[in-house]
């Protein structure tokens, strides 16, 4: 006799619940990766991939590196638009190097151009106090 606990559920839908971690494989090591370039007078940090407890210490590494060129004409961009996963410790990160560009008078801009990031921001509040955009575009100072 077989019961329904013995077939496997093939009716349900796979997408992950919003917030929920990607499956990854045990094999697959965790990959962040950070981009650097100059846009005119600014410096943007591309960031891709998950930002979560094993990638926060290499996030904060990359962000306090591009913070030593800013100035308060040059902002730092963090454009985590290609980030699909942003955990607790990612939004710390966040705090801390908005504090620390507080601090120094320079300008910390990031872009949430992803469902990833930006509804983390949102839903714990930091839009509040972090200066958040959607796209690139919007963080980069007017040339005019």
């Amino acid at each position: 006799m077989t019961s329904s606990h013995d077939t496997p559920d093939t009716d349900h839908d796979d997408a992950a619940p919003l917030g929920a971690k990607p499956e990854r494989s045990p094999d697959t090591p965790e990959i962040l990766d950070v981009r650097r370039e100059t846009v005119g007078p600014a410096t943007v940090l591309h960031v891709t991939g998950e930002i979560d407890s094993d990638t926060a210490a290499l996030f904060r590494e990359h962000l306090a590196d591009a913070r030593n060129d800013t100035t308060t004409a040059t902002p730092l961009i963090v454009d985590l638009s290609g980030v699909t996963y942003m955990a607790s410790p990612g939004l710390s990160v966040l705090i801390e190097a908005h504090n620390e560009h507080r601090r120094l008078h320079t300008r910390l801009c990031v872009v949430a151009g992803s469902r990833a990031t930006r509804v983390p921001i949102m839903t714990t509040g930091l839009h509040a106090q972090l200066n958040v955009v959607i796209t690139l575009e919007q963080a980069l100072p007017s040339t005019s």
